[in-house]
């Protein structure tokens, strides 16, 4: 294969940039910003911490011209984060969906983020199992696709940097923290879960020091009367070794099992059940051709724990991952670094509403990047050049070809939704598959269904220039090939073949301009074209299209464009941290069943974060954006109305218009501009915390979103609302307790499942009012 020309520099530049004028010292680098009587372990304000997961090299926050948030070590201690919802508040432009109860992660700028494990990027999760925090010290949230060095992956709306525990070489240190469960005081039921983690680090000599985490966790949840269940066990573990003063080697490693499922939430969504919690009961008639429209009995108010999840669902997911950084310095102008990466996941899951996943994913990566510093032309320059190969291998068999939702009253007291038993005139069998359970092709219009391996090898070069002493030029440019092949696990059953392999090659470039006209002042603007692939939601296997069951090549050419400019500052001797960023983003959305739209998101946002002392911290964001659908049809699962699902003159407002029958699959939009579902156009988030010195304190955080639309036709929608949590804490030197208090004022809040595929079936509640807590031992 021959390499196209526009990357023939990037190989070049192996071999000739060494070779330039280097110089000894750090020309292009600034020094972390220190707070006056904030030590850096204290700090959550992203001035102290620099990043090198942005655009490749380690860079303070106001020298990477990119909207990224920063999530320091003593935040998410502090704060006590353990989860996406958490943190994502953090950041401006992000939120988190329902996604069937299962928020993996998070979205930003109106689409799903992708995931990051110290610079490379994590195997597929939309939907998958809930991130592990047992391993992580630090979290970067950047708002737009990866850069030249990363790459995209299958979202190109933002990415979640994870930064993972590392090994201390001061000296011994535990730290045990133990939660015992929830108590709701009234709206539901109090739960016990205990977890435990017992985090340990300490050094083996000068040079070698390791780091070991174990969490476990056990018992029930909120919706335990449907036999909601979250059990996991977590084991990581961390090594760092420096033979010498040029050479560093930092290894991890993880293994978790969890048993969270898929909760789904409320079926029927409509205002009245919004506005006031109305439910109405009854369920639709067994019909040859499928559920038929609802025949409503009553209407109740609708529990605060209602879910589809039935009785003797199942969910289990088993994750492992490997990774190791090599750091080897050759002079202080060139340095190698290459970052290997492992991860094997197993996932199974079952729903009897009829939604039924078996997912196998194993993926490798390995990246080379040549950093080198020189004079040209009498000017500072740096590069960042390499090579990344990456290889994916997806089986995944998938059934939610008899799935339909709404036919089941999710107040039924049996709390069991099994549509084969209740639906069985309409029930269409399916082929047996792992352990038993039915699944359908991919040749029967099931993509999710498909054995796949991919091969992504890629070209990046990244150029910096100081073209004065406070203007400098970043361009990036980045060639992926991709080697794919896929087939239908059921190719023999139904006799129909359905196989194809493809070669497909996509160019991204970007380019920075960063203009600092002081230390504590900068300016940037970014203009960046990205490809990104494109895979199924099961796992992320290769999609194999209807009718013909070929790859569409273009699938590997997701074009993802953004504009943005911004401003940060560091104010008040540093104590302050101020950003703001405009942006213009268009990309491409995927949804169930291979489904891809085009849509436009475009906003401000602002952030700020204060700590003038270790005893008080503030955080401060908003968001004001806007974004649609562009010439789009995105599918509805129920179809665009959801009073067709009722017959005439039932239902909520007594609107329903069935005269006997219901397509759920069809009545379907035609291509427009169509609303984002589930998306605020404005995002106000602000937090602050406060130590008296006798150890004693306070905290609060909020959260304010607008309204969302419900459906594309937007017959129903969730109102602006609000949420406001509160915390007491105690701290001493060798131990430390913290009670929070979550939904202070017991709003029945609604989260939308963040898909036009379940616009018009699903929603989910936010839990009442409730009190959590935690203890942490230092030894």
């Amino acid at each position: 294969m021959q390499l196209p020309s526009r990357i023939l520099s990037c190989v070049l530049s192996l071999g000739v940039l060494p070779l330039l004028s280097a110089q000894d010292g750090d020309t292009l680098h600034l020094e972390r910003y220190v707070v006056t009587g904030v030590p850096a372990e204290q700090s959550v304000n992203p001035l102290t911490r620099d990043s090198s997961t942005v655009v490749g090299d380690a860079r303070n926050i106001l020298d990477t011209p990119r909207a990224v948030s920063a999530i320091t070590e003593a935040l998410l201690n502090e704060r006590g984060i353990h989860g996406v919802k958490e943190f994502v508040v953090y950041s401006p432009g992000g939120y988190a969906t329902a996604s069937y109860g299962l928020a993996t992660t998070p979205n930003l700028r109106g689409d799903t983020a992708e995931t990051y494990l110290n610079g490379q990027r994590r195997s597929y999760n939309l939907y998958g199992f809930l991130p592990s925090w047992n391993g992580i010290e630090a979290v970067d949230i950047v708002r737009g696709p990866g850069s030249a060095v990363f790459g995209a992956g299958f979202f190109s709306g933002g990415y979640v940097n994870y930064v993972t525990k590392q090994p201390k070489f001061s000296g011994p240190e535990t730290n045990v923290t133990a939660r015992l469960g929830t108590w709701v005081p009234h709206g539901g039921p109090s739960y016990l879960n205990a977890s435990v983690q017992i985090d340990h680090t300490a050094p083996v000599s000068e040079k070698l020091a390791y780091r070991v985490s174990y969490e476990g966790k056990g018992g029930d949840t909120f919706y335990k009367e449907n036999g909601v269940k979250d059990d996991r066990q977590d084991i990581y573990f961390a090594l760092t070794w420096k033979p010498d003063s040029r050479r560093t080697f930092q290894f991890n490693a993880q293994w978790e099992w969890q048993n969270w499922p898929e909760i789904l939430g409320v079926n029927r969504p409509n205002q009245d059940l919004i506005d006031h919690g109305i439910y109405y009961t009854g369920t639709s008639e067994d019909l040859p051709s499928g559920p038929g429209p609802i025949r409503v009995t009553g209407t109740v108010t609708i529990p605060w724990d209602a879910s589809l999840f039935a009785i003797g669902d199942y969910s289990n997911s088993n994750a492992g991952h490997a990774q190791l950084i090599s750091t080897f310095e050759f002079s202080p102008a060139f340095k190698v670094v290459n970052r290997t990466f492992a991860e094997t996941i197993r996932r199974h899951r079952y729903n009897q509403s009829e939604y039924a996943e078996w997912v196998w994913q194993d993926t490798a990566e390995n990246r080379t990047e040549a950093h080198v510093k020189f004079d040209l032309l009498g000017r500072p320059q740096s590069a960042i050049v390499g090579a990344t190969v990456r290889y994916e291998h997806r089986k995944s068999y998938t059934n939610y070809f008899n799935e339909y939702l709404y036919n089941f009253d999710v107040t039924d007291p049996s709390r069991v939704f099994n549509q084969a038993a209740q639906y069985p005139n309409s029930y269409f069998p399916g082929f047996i598959g792992p352990d038993g359970y039915q699944f359908f092709p991919n040749a029967y219009d099931v993509p999710e269904t498909v054995v796949s391996a991919l091969w992504n090898p890629a070209l990046f070069w990244q150029h910096d220039v100081a073209l004065t002493d406070q203007l400098s030029l970043l361009v990036g440019l980045r060639e992926d090939w991709f080697f794919a092949r896929a087939r239908d696990p059921y190719e023999a059953e139904t006799g129909i073949p359905y196989r194809d392999s493809a070669t497909v090659a996509s160019f991204s470039h970007n380019v920075n301009l960063l203009w600092r006209p002081s230390a504590l002042t900068s300016f940037y603007a970014t203009y960046q074209r990205i490809r990104a692939a494109n895979g199924n939601v099961t796992g992320g296997g290769i999609i194999l299209n209807t009718p013909d069951g070929q790859i569409n090549r273009d699938d590997f050419r997701n074009l993802s464009e953004l504009a943005e400019v911004g401003a940060k500052f560091s104010l008040l001797e540093n104590k302050l941290f101020t950003g703001a960023s405009w942006f213009n983003q268009t990309r491409s959305k995927v949804s169930l069943g291979g489904k891809k739209n085009n849509i436009v998101v475009r906003g401000l946002e602002l952030e700020a974060v204060y700590q003038p002392h270790a005893r008080l911290n503030a955080t401060f964001n908003a968001t004001f954006q806007d974004g649609h659908y562009l010439d789009s049809r995105p599918f509805q699962m129920g179809g665009r109305d959801i009073y067709a699902a009722y017959l005439v003159g039932q239902g909520p407002g007594g609107k329903g218009t069935s005269t006997g029958t219901y397509a759920p699959f069809g009545n379907q939009v035609p291509n427009g501009d169509w609303p984002l579902l589930g998306f605020s156009k404005v995002l106000l988030n602000g937090s602050v915390r406060y130590r008296l010195e006798n150890g004693f304190g306070a905290g609060a955080n909020a959260q304010w979103s607008s309204r969302q639309a419900g459906n594309l036709d937007d017959q129903w929608h969730i109102p602006a609302q609000y949420v406001l949590n509160a915390s007491l804490f105690y701290e001493a030197k060798r131990w430390s307790l913290n009670v929070d208090f979550l939904n202070v004022t017991q709003q029945r809040n609604w989260y939308h499942n963040g898909d036009a595929f379940s616009g018009s079936i699903l929603v989910f509640q936010e839990q009442p009012f409730r009190v959590e807590g935690y203890v942490k031992l230092r030894f």
